[in-house]
């Protein structure tokens, strides 16, 4: 008996304690309970870095019978290191990316909201220079086979070609914010009642604008010829900036797009030491019977963009 007393003692003790927690509030006990609105969250990073991206298609040229072999586009480094994105000012004490998390009910057609922005500290962003190739088949990547696009040496594959480099080791590229109105960005997913995935605000004084006045070089390759310049663009209005409100991204039904709504800002673009013919060649070497050259500089004072719309689908 005493045994039996003891079990149903633990038994009553084990028990109340869930009956009382799992009793339903009224009214009142609702009304006084209070939680906080959203989700806030900061991340606090000095860079990324990455060996690789690689855009894949698995199965080439249709209906071509003859060109069916995959092939990649790949951005990696100029070289065979990481590539690496450097936010300009970050402090261990502060944030570098600042997200608020939220959802609403929105009138029976529910929606996420995520707002992302950089910290009062964070001047722009640095890219150090890389490369977007072209790699055949045996330097192709697939799901659950990795494949690196250079050898054990650090030189390129055989079936690796580069298109296009930015960047160099004395001129990353770069972006830098304007100081009191830096860009950030707004996603919804679900009913999306901003109308597109992403939205911009903010604005941003310059690409490749603070580093070398020349810009930041570009070259766009074609076999041992091609286009070298020095790339450069500024906001028009340096006190405000050049304004990203209205420019958007997002997923339609037949593909990626971004773009603007209305004008945009003004900016100033510079193409500047313009080079056609043989690379790595000094200026007199012959090219298709014209000697290379310099083609000067090229540029738009004060230009702008109105209802842009780029449109990109799949492969």
């Amino acid at each position: 008996m005493k045994k039996k007393n003891i079990l149903g003692c633990v038994s009553l003790l084990l028990c109340s304690p869930l009956s009382i927690a799992m009793q339903p509030m009224d009214d009142q006990s609702l009304s006084q309970a209070t939680g906080q609105d959203g989700i806030n969250i900061g991340v606090q990073v000095g860079k990324i870095e990455f060996q690789q991206i690689s855009v894949i298609d698995t199965d080439g040229l249709t209906p071509a019978a003859t060109y069916k072999n995959k092939a990649s586009l790949v951005m990696a480094g100029s070289t065979n290191s990481p590539v690496s994105v450097g936010f300009l000012g970050v402090s261990v004490s502060q944030p570098t990316v600042k997200m608020v998390l939220d959802a609403d009910g929105g009138l029976g057609r529910p929606f996420a909201n995520i707002a992302l922005s950089l910290g009062s500290n964070i001047t722009g962003i640095k890219v150090s220079p890389f490369s977007v190739y072209l790699a055949g088949e045996n330097s192709t990547s697939l799901s659950g086979a990795s494949k690196s696009i250079f050898t054990g040496s650090g030189s390129l594959n055989s079936d690796v070609s580069k298109l296009l480099t930015i960047g160099s080791t004395a001129n990353n590229f770069a972006i830098n914010f304007n100081n009191t109105n830096k860009p950030a960005l707004n996603i919804q997913l679900g009913n999306v009642p901003q109308s597109h995935l992403i939205m911009l605000s903010g604005a941003i004084q310059s690409i490749c604008g603070t580093e070398d006045g020349g810009g930041c070089p570009i070259a766009l390759i074609s076999g041992n010829t091609g286009a070298t310049f020095n790339f450069q663009l500024k906001a028009s209005d340096v006190s405000n900036g050049f304004l990203l409100n209205g420019f958007y991204a997002g997923v339609e039904s037949d593909g990626l797009v971004f773009g603007n709504s209305g004008a945009s800002s003004k900016f100033d673009a510079a193409l500047n030491s313009m080079t056609l013919g043989t690379l790595n060649s000094s200026d007199g070497a012959v090219f298709n019977g014209l000697k290379n050259g310099s083609m000067g500089n090229m540029g738009a004072v004060g230009a702008s963009v109105t209802d842009l719309k780029v449109k990109i689908n799949g492969l």
